[in-house]
């Protein structure tokens, strides 16, 4: 990674806790707004390659919306793998049971990849990240 940084996006267009994609260069990205300051991440989970930013996130740790893997975005390691959605004290029906059981075994084995982070910069109001 070099430190040709590259506009991305205006700050004012991320809330605070909030994620915007972009694409630059060819690269899809999301750009975080953690307590005013912005992060820039690949885009796709480390898991199942789901799109990042359909998430949530909570203080510096995003959670991916499709298995619940949790990366830390001013590192970019992944913090967990996946884990089963909770289902509350409702026992599923037979058929769905048995496919979140199947789903879990099959998931246990799928390892999670940290993601990869960018460096930025804010300049004049825009968040710069390096390519």
């Amino acid at each position: 990674m070099s430190d040709n940084y590259v506009q991305a996006i205006q700050t004012v267009d991320v809330a605070s806790g909030g994620m915007k994609v972009v694409e630059l260069n060819g690269r899809e990205l999301v750009i975080c707004n953690y307590a005013g300051s912005f992060y820039a991440i690949d885009r796709r989970c480390g898991h199942m390659n789901a799109p990042l930013e359909m998430g949530t996130l909570e203080g510096s740790i995003l959670t991916c919306a499709m298995h619940c893997a949790q990366f830390d975005i001013t590192t970019g390691e992944a913090l967990s793998g996946p884990v089963p959605a909770y289902l509350g004290n409702e026992t599923p029906p037979p058929r769905i049971g048995a496919f979140l059981k199947n789903a879990g075994l099959f998931m246990q084995h799928v390892r999670t990849e940290s993601i990869g982070t960018y460096k930025t910069k804010v300049e004049s109001g825009w968040v710069l990240v390096a390519l």
